[in-house]
């Protein structure tokens, strides 16, 4: 099977492996595990913020977050296409009790104007939700892996500042925009108040995520981790991992992005799909089956038959991603290996309507 349905797949390298049987450990309840110690300080310059803590997703990276920068009955303001609206949601509300205020825009990439269109959409009486908080997202999942370039980020940020709002980017594949933009990790930190970033995903660790931020905000949200379950002790050597993702394999994504061109490439061959291969960010290609009359879950199902795997994310759309342990060879063959399967799907569905 070639396995295109996240970068999530991946696993330890024999390399990773070695790092995480050789990593000091302690007991982290206790800030004694060394390396968990030495991978929160890493992240934390590379992010250019004061400090980061640990934790086992970015998931709780994410609510850890939310509980620092609000209250109960806050309003958090995001384009609708983000985690947190999609996956975060109910989560968001019961644990941090704040609502979303979702917008939407054409490509995820917010703006002052749509800043302003959300707050202006309801009445902000004292009686009523404050919006509080501005979360972003880099790169962006749902919008086929876009990069948000700095300058954007820098000019929504500011915005947002002067009207009081704090900042927190979801940066679960921040490292994948880092090296298709060529900006560093700590200018796009620089725009945000707290940043998250994931190890499990293109980076290739088994397990993972940070959030960074200002060290009274960070130290604060060891409580909430503590309150969330996430405390850990022995746990250098999953930290192991992370480092040794952070310290050798953040260079290496510029080939997945490479790869996910290839297929975008390859399946621009079919009028139908409407693929543009210079839309295509980083290490994503969503495509739209709807003209070809296929519904998501049937592509799937038909495509995992002749050996690749996807991922619907919609009524009418899949998802390709590549990552660590697919090659070029792997993203090339299931490109050409699904337009295959589309055209004999059609020929077999015209055949059945004669």
């Amino acid at each position: 099977m070639i396995d295109l349905r996240s970068d999530t797949t991946t696993v330890p390298t024999p390399a990773m492996l070695q790092e995480m049987l050789t990593s000091p450990v302690g007991d982290d309840a206790f800030g004694e595990d060394a390396t968990t110690t030495a991978l929160e300080e890493y992240a934390a310059d590379l992010l250019g913020k004061e400090a980061a803590i640990f934790n086992p997703s970015g998931t709780m990276s994410n609510q850890i977050a939310l509980r620092l920068h609000t209250r109960p009955g806050d309003e958090v303001i995001l384009d609708q296409s983000y985690h947190f609206n999609v996956y975060e949601s109910a989560p968001s509300a019961d644990l941090a009790g704040v609502s979303l205020n979702p917008v939407s825009t054409a490509d995820g990439i917010l703006t002052p104007a749509h800043i302003a269109t959300a707050i202006d959409v309801k009445s902000r009486d004292v009686r009523y939700a404050q919006p509080v908080l501005l979360t972003l997202e880099n790169t962006i999942n749902f919008r086929g892996g876009r990069v948000v370039p700095l300058g954007a980020l820098q000019i929504v940020a500011e915005y947002a500042r002067s009207l009081g709002l704090r900042i927190h980017l979801d940066g679960a594949r921040l490292f994948n925009a880092v090296v298709a933009s060529g900006t560093s990790a700590a200018e796009y930190g620089a725009t945000t108040d707290t940043i998250s970033v994931c190890f499990a995903k293109g980076l290739g660790a088994p397990f993972g995520s940070v959030l960074a931020g200002p060290r009274d905000l960070i130290t604060k949200g060891r409580t909430y981790r503590k309150s969330y379950g996430g405390a850990m002790h022995q746990c250098g050597y999953l930290a192991g991992a992370a480092l040794y993702a952070l310290r050798h394999n953040i260079g290496r994504l510029a080939e997945d992005h490479v790869a996910a061109r290839g297929i975008a490439e390859i399946l621009a061959a079919d009028p139908l799909l409407a693929v543009d291969p210079a839309e295509v960010d980083s290490n994503m290609v969503i495509v739209d089956l709807k003209p070809t009359g296929l519904t998501a879950e049937a592509a799937v199902s038909a495509a995992r038959k002749r050996g690749v795997l996807l991922m619907p994310i919609g009524a009418s759309k899949i998802r390709f991603v590549t990552h660590l342990g697919v090659s070029m060879t792997d993203a090339s063959s299931a490109a050409v290996t699904f337009l295959h399967m589309l055209a004999e799907e059609r020929l077999v569905g015209g055949r059945a309507s004669q």
